[in-house]
């Protein structure tokens, strides 16, 4: 992928002029465990969505070499920390990965941004913002973290798609965030993704026993995006254009795109950091 022409500013923003005015849709990719095939399915559903001509901007929490940057044999140099520091421009810190397919590295924002103070989380919401800007989609590779916590990027994003191997014990821990996520931060929804099952049956039957169990014990709901079998081949693209709510056109990136200010944590002491 790293021999793909760069990503061209002016082409994805005329293709959204081409396909339409909404909002970008902000989807995060989360797992309760590694090796679930997480990054290798955003990587694929971004160059598919680029693909039919939408422009996606991935924000990666991972370090190297388990990230995005080295699907595409690119080496990141700078991280949005710096952005909210002053010290880069986003334009720096943005990789160019393939046609339409743009990378900015977070592994540095998402470990050290987890108290955010009132400073801070306008300066978070301010570079978010300037992310979406030309993007159809902007898809956040999280991180795993302890605790089964997701990092401040990640809760801002409007849609969470909770990435599951069908295996026991990596149900198990997808579970747990769900339980956590909802607990901690009033989610109600989130989306549903099963990776490495033997067929499509398989991967039916943990959807549907694990939405039933969100409903029942969390009152949470879970919506089916698809499988990917093993070893992880297929996309989200189809999924990601067709089963997600419209955002609407009419309000400003920052309003559509992202939660409200309501659902980032309390104030804290992001300014330490920054």
């Amino acid at each position: 992928m790293a021999e793909l022409a760069s990503w061209n500013g002016d082409q994805a923003d005329g293709l959204r002029r081409l396909f339409g005015c909404q909002a970008p849709q902000v989807v995060a990719f989360a797992s309760g465990r590694e090796a679930c095939g997480r990054t290798t399915l955003v990587v694929q559903t971004a160059a598919a969505l680029a693909a039919e001509g939408r422009s996606v901007v991935i924000v990666d929490e991972n370090p190297a070499p388990d990230n995005t940057p080295s699907a595409f044999g690119l080496q990141a140099r700078y991280d949005l920390l710096q952005v909210f520091r002053g010290e880069k421009t986003l334009a720096q810190v943005s990789l160019p990965a393939a046609p339409l397919v743009r990378i900015v590295p977070a592994a540095r924002a998402a470990r050290e941004l987890d108290r955010i103070g009132a400073a801070g989380e306008r300066r978070l919401r301010t570079s978010l913002t300037e992310i979406q800007r030309g993007a159809d989609f902007v898809l956040v590779d999280c991180a795993i973290r302890r605790g089964d916590h997701l990092s401040p990027l990640a809760r801002m994003a409007r849609h969470i798609a909770l990435v599951v191997a069908a295996q026991g014990s990596a149900i198990t821990h997808s579970y747990a965030l769900i339980k956590r996520i909802a607990n901690d931060h009033g989610r109600d929804s989130f989306h549903l993704v099963v990776t490495r099952a033997k067929g499509r049956e398989e991967a039916q039957a943990i959807y549907d026993n694990m939405r039933r169990v969100a409903r029942e014990r969390l009152g949470v709901r879970l919506d089916y995006l698809g499988s990917s079998p093993v070893p992880v081949t297929d996309h989200l693209a189809d999924a990601l254009l067709q089963r997600l709510p419209p955002v609407g056109a009419e309000a400003a990136l920052g309003d559509t795109g992202l939660l409200p200010q309501a659902w980032l944590p309390a104030a804290g002491a992001l300014d330490s950091v920054l």
